[in-house]
């Protein structure tokens, strides 16, 4: 019995609904009864053709979920005489179990807050769904992390997993030129994010930007604006390693750079950039803050003028209930080599996102605002709207 138990969290993470329900199903009760049904048990479930998720939870309360190359922490406990509760730092689910007495190795289980039944079939040991329907994406349950978890790992700076990011720009600008309250862009920013893990605490990252540009207007010698695009911009890239120290806090330190890329001398430097960058932040079971800075000079290129640049961005994220969190991040820059008045590009930023299973993939659909209370007096942004999709993919190695 204590084996045939060992399974009866795989099938938690499915909504798979019984097409014709028994008659006799019989309450699984009792604090050491329920206590021994998910003591020591390993729930694995396959996510989707190659990804599978596994779940171990421990006597002494303690669990982890490994999917997508990360781990998901969470403790469990029997809730009175008839519940199991499984906890992570977002949130807790807890679930009524029953067996089938006219149906041998049948059990059923029903989630508290939602009502949502399950029905499993234990056969030589293995778990399998009685009803024959396609799977329905869910909130994860014993064997597969929830929405919220991976909401919450994705805004780790220093997370495991993998994302193809595409953000999705449109700026307004503002200034004195004459008419440069009418100029605006449409731009899209891929940057994927593959993290190398070095050991449990720390991840190598190679992340390029690779900017397209859809339309932009800039600056005619002879007056006014022209609108360029579609154009390739200048593709940015760092490379460093961050760290998880004790307490919550993360680390990061490496170098950025700029590669001259760009299409269209207008929407690019024509310059080798290159210089260090760092980032810090404090992650909690509320969310995460932080900021990362980084200093890039031109080492190669035009030499008919200098680049010396400060950006970076700060970021924060506070985590809802189902996959929904308030969160943005801004960017902001100082050009060390423009004139008084004209250094500045600091943005206040506001946004929520939604992180959705489809399809056994996670997908992180984002939408912020940026309005920008320090921007160049001549030509700068005045406010930009962000809509970002984020699905997680397999990791190469």
């Amino acid at each position: 019995m204590n084996k045939i138990r060992l399974f009866c969290g795989l099938l938690l993470s499915c909504t798979c609904f019984h097409s014709a329900f028994a008659d006799n199903w019989q309450p699984l009760t009792g604090a050491d009864t329920l206590r021994e049904l998910v003591s020591g048990a390993t729930a694995e479930l396959t996510l989707k053709t190659g990804v599978v998720a596994v779940g171990t939870y421990h006597a002494d309360g303690t669990a982890q979920i490994e999917a997508w190359n990360e781990i998901f922490e969470r403790t469990w406990a029997v809730s009175g005489d008839d519940q199991v509760c499984y906890s992570s730092d977002v949130e807790t689910n807890c679930y009524r179990f029953e067996e089938n007495t006219d149906v041998a190795s049948e059990y059923r289980s029903t989630h508290i807050e939602t009502g949502e039944t399950i029905v499993f079939q234990i056969v030589d040991a293995k778990a399998a769904p009685v009803s024959g329907e396609a799977l329905r994406d869910g909130d994860g349950g014993l064997g597969a992390p929830s929405a919220s978890e991976v909401a919450a790992a994705l805004s780790n700076p220093n997370s495991s997993l993998g994302s193809m990011n595409f953000q999705f720009d449109y700026i307004a600008y503002q200034g004195d030129i004459p008419g440069a309250g009418q100029a605006n862009a449409i731009r899209m920013l891929f940057q994927p994010s593959l993290p190398y893990t070095i050991n449990e605490t720390t991840n190598l990252f190679m992340r390029p930007a690779v900017p397209v540009i859809f339309s932009q207007d800039v600056l005619n010698p002879a007056g006014g604006f022209n609108s360029k695009g579609v154009d390739l911009g200048d593709i940015s890239f760092d490379a460093s390693l961050a760290k998880t120290l004790p307490g919550g806090f993360v680390v990061l330190a490496g170098m950025a750079g700029t590669l001259p890329t760009a299409t269209d001398d207008a929407l690019g430097l024509d310059q080798w950039l290159l210089g260090p960058e760092a980032a810090l932040a404090m992650v909690g079971p509320w969310g995460v803050a932080g900021a990362l800075v980084s200093h890039q000079w031109d080492i190669a290129g035009e030499d008919d003028y200098d680049t010396s640049i400060t950006g970076g961005q700060y970021f924060y994220a506070f985590n809802l209930k189902d996959g929904w969190q308030i969160n943005s991040s801004p960017t902001f820059s100082y050009n060390h080599k423009a004139t008084s008045g004209n250094k500045w590009s600091f943005p206040l930023g506001i946004g929520f996102s939604k992180t959705n299973i489809i399809g056994g993939r996670p997908w992180k659909f984002g939408l912020q605002y940026w309005h920008f209370i320090s921007s160049p007096d001549a030509f700068g942004p005045d406010y930009q709207v962000r809509f970002s999709v984020s699905p997680v993919v397999e990791l190469p190695w």
